[in-house]
């Protein structure tokens, strides 16, 4: 049966059931979810990967739903490089069966300062091995998301080929940008001049995406992707 299915016929279950149950502690999963903390503290993949299932889904917002394992791993990673990491907090646990509903609050941080908080609902499956683990992880921000400015970039490359390749595959130029103040990134080529490119970038933080820009990182991926600095031009979206 799809996990999903499940979710709205356990929670009424449980909503009749309370806090107790007769085949289960919901101290259990409080207990499990305990231990993220800790993972995350010590940035440790491994640690984390083993609270969930094999086919655990994530719904984040804004974004695809992922499911598995290597989805799972590859978004912790990304988070931990790029300094950020969460507490969560529960408010109600509750268990029939082999299944379980874990409602709480997390803090988002980055280099220890919190920047997001929002709310959670996980769902738990009880394997075989006795163990319980997240099959669904469905979270939100309680702040109301900023406006997205938009910043348009043209200039001329020495190889169009080679700088479109350089945004495409794993760890690309997306990657980057989304790491650094940009929400989303398109890419243009001019039909007359093969030299000539673009970018659109929906920018949710324009003093992080400049400072990376700027850096010696972001010049030294410009000179790799064979950019002329000479011939850049940035538009900045008016009223």
């Amino acid at each position: 049966m799809d996990k999903l299915v499940v979710v709205l016929p356990l929670a009424l279950l449980l909503a009749g059931c309370g806090q107790a149950t007769t085949d289960g502690d919901p101290a259990q999963i409080t207990a499990r979810s305990a231990e993220f903390n800790a993972a995350m503290s010590s940035r440790d993949i491994d640690a984390i990967a083993a609270l969930y299932t094999d086919d655990a889904r994530v719904l984040a917002p804004n974004t695809e739903m992922t499911v598995g394992t290597d989805s799972l791993r590859a978004g912790f990673d990304d988070m931990i490089d790029a300094g950020l990491s969460i507490t969560l907090s529960s408010i109600e646990a509750r268990v029939a069966g082999d299944l379980g509903i874990h409602v709480g609050r997390y803090v988002l941080l980055a280099d220890g300062a919190e920047i997001d908080v929002g709310k959670f609902v996980e769902t738990w499956e009880r394997g075989a091995d006795g163990v319980w683990r997240i099959a669904n992880d469905i979270y939100n921000s309680d702040r109301v998301p900023a406006e997205n400015e938009h910043l348009v970039i043209v200039h001329e490359v020495d190889d169009a080929n080679r700088w479109f390749a350089a945004w495409r595959g794993e760890n690309s130029r997306h990657q980057v940008f989304q790491n650094n103040g940009a929400a989303h990134v398109h890419t243009f080529r001019s039909v007359d001049n093969p030299h000539l490119t673009g970018l659109v970038i929906s920018v949710t933080d324009m003093g992080a995406l400049q400072e990376m820009l700027e850096s010696d990182e972001g010049v030294a991926a410009a000179e790799s992707d064979g950019v002329r600095r000479d011939t850049l031009q940035v538009l900045r979206e008016t009223e």
